[in-house]
């Protein structure tokens, strides 16, 4: 009884410590306990069970427990126990009096109340209700004869976890025990074996490793214990699946190299996609992992001429003659030239390049191809002839000497000659008259002046046009006339 006083204040100073209940991390326990049988008051009322108990038990430890964790809610629970009977304590009916040892073996289910829907599982209070089958054994007085009958166990038990892996445990049952019957000595008849209460109570220790995120690594060798990972990656994580714990991964959501600390690299030029501005294409570090295929030190993407190496200042693009004109821009990409004339010389500075200049060395116009302007060539004159007379006035013959004269000086000139008359006469006759004045002067220069025809364009008006008033002699005097002018091309 002193023991049972002294078990009795332990759990009371231990029931107020908070630990976890048992749970997935510890799926076995085993129990050490002392083990009680009552046959005396198993008939009585409740209160009466504990007011006219009898105990029968054995000496510390007489029961061994072990429960196997099946899910939240679910525990196997196995019971071997010993305890001394003692005559005085038996009831008058049914069991052997004797004071053997009474053997007990039982095999329950068991429904725990701390399963996460009551209680907490993380519940320092674990309360659950079994179910089960069982055996005893007992030998009679002379320890010569053994009994063996089978009883059905409906219990309530109680653990308090102290500890993270130790416990306190109390449980009772009623046994009802079903088979063989007690064959009543002298009657030929059989009777019932009588039912008990069965009590236990002791210490519990769960065996197991403890692992918080359910990953397969126990929480002391998990470098990740509140997050599921990989066994190979000692229960941490591994989002992209390159065989990097997330919490050493710098890129943790896309599967990279273990050199680049899990950051991949696309292209496989050394530097890292999140810091390559090429990501897809190798490129050099100094570049930000950009190519430069003709290594002028700017990338291909900002390069404006990416086939040939050039200067910063025009976009990766070559000045081969140094005149600050970017070659692709450049007329004359070889020759130092002007801005003006993208690129080109000119030498004369006329303002025509040299390359479209038809005189390069000597200042010209831009109308003229470069060359100087050459004063157009103007012939203008005018012979007069008598009235109603086919024959030039003798002194205009030496105009038309000078005519011809200058057109042997400038051999590519044309002129028109076109013959006119007064307005006597009538129209037909006039118009007759004026064609045979033009003739008159085509045949002196031709025959005369040695001028090819083809350079003279006849043309003849009669009375049309007239260079004055044909009212007056001298009108009519200015009208009858031939014109020749040079022909401008």
């Amino acid at each position: 009884m002193k023991k049972l006083t002294f078990v009795s204040i332990i759990v009371l100073l231990m029931a107020t410590f908070s630990v976890p209940a048992q749970n997935s991390d510890y799926k076995w326990a085993v129990g050490l306990n002392w083990n009680w049988e009552d046959f005396h008051t198993v008939h009585r009322s409740v209160p009466d069970q504990f007011k006219y108990t009898k105990w029968q038990g054995y000496q510390f430890p007489s029961a061994l427990t072990v429960g196997r964790f099946l899910n939240p809610s679910f525990n196997v629970l196995g019971e071997f126990g010993v305890s001394k009977l003692e005559k005085e304590t038996m009831s008058s009916i049914g069991q052997p009096l004797s004071d053997g040892k009474f053997w007990t073996g039982d095999l329950s289910l068991a429904y725990k109340f701390a399963n996460g829907y009551i209680l907490k599982q993380s519940s320092w209070f674990d309360p659950y209700i079994y179910l089960g089958l069982g055996a005893n054994s007992i030998k009679d007085d002379k320890a010569v004869n053994k009994t063996t009958y089978f009883k059905q166990i409906t219990g309530i038990g109680f653990n308090f976890w102290v500890l993270e892996k130790v416990g306190l445990n109390f449980q009772g049952s009623y046994d009802y025990n079903i088979a063989p019957k007690l064959e009543v000595e002298g009657s030929g008849k059989s009777a019932k074996r009588d039912d008990y209460m069965h009590y236990t109570m002791g210490v519990k220790f769960r065996i197991g490793v403890k692992d918080t995120d359910k990953d397969g690594v126990p929480d002391k060798t998990d470098l990740c214990p509140d997050v599921p990972g990989k066994v190979e990656l000692a229960g941490c994580p591994d989002k992209d699946n390159d065989g990097i714990a997330d919490k050493d991964d710098a890129c943790p959501d896309v599967a990279g190299k273990p050199e680049f600390k899990g950051c991949p690299d696309t292209d496989g030029d050394g530097i890292i996609d999140k810091d390559d501005k090429c990501p897809t294409e190798a490129g050099k570090k100094e570049l930000n992992g950009c190519p430069d295929k003709d290594n002028d030190g700017i990338t291909d993407k900002e390069d404006a001429c990416p086939d040939v190496a050039g200067l910063p200042e025009f976009k990766g693009c070559p000045d081969t003659d140094k005149d600050g004109i970017p070659d692709k821009d450049d007329r004359c990409p070889k020759d130092f030239g002007k801005k003006e004339l993208k690129g080109c010389p000119d030498k004369d500075n006329d303002g025509v390049a040299d390359i479209d200049d038809k005189c390069p060395d000597v200042a010209g116009t831009v109308a003229n191809n470069g060359c100087p302007e050459i004063p157009k060539f103007e012939l203008y004159k005018v012979v007069y002839f008598g009235s109603d007379k086919t024959v030039v006035i003798t002194k205009y013959t030496k105009d038309l000497d000078e005519v011809a004269s200058l057109m042997k000086e400038h051999a590519d000139v044309q002129v028109t000659v076109d013959g006119y008359a007064d307005s006597q006469g009538n129209d037909k006759y006039n118009m007759k008259l004026s064609e045979k004045r033009a003739d008159y002067v085509v045949n002196y220069l031709v025959k005369k002046g040695g001028i090819d025809k083809a350079r003279l364009v006849k043309a003849f008006y009669g009375e049309a046009k007239p260079a004055a008033d044909n009212k007056t002699a001298e009108g009519r005097a200015q009208n009858r006339r031939v014109e020749i002018k040079s022909i401008n091309k």
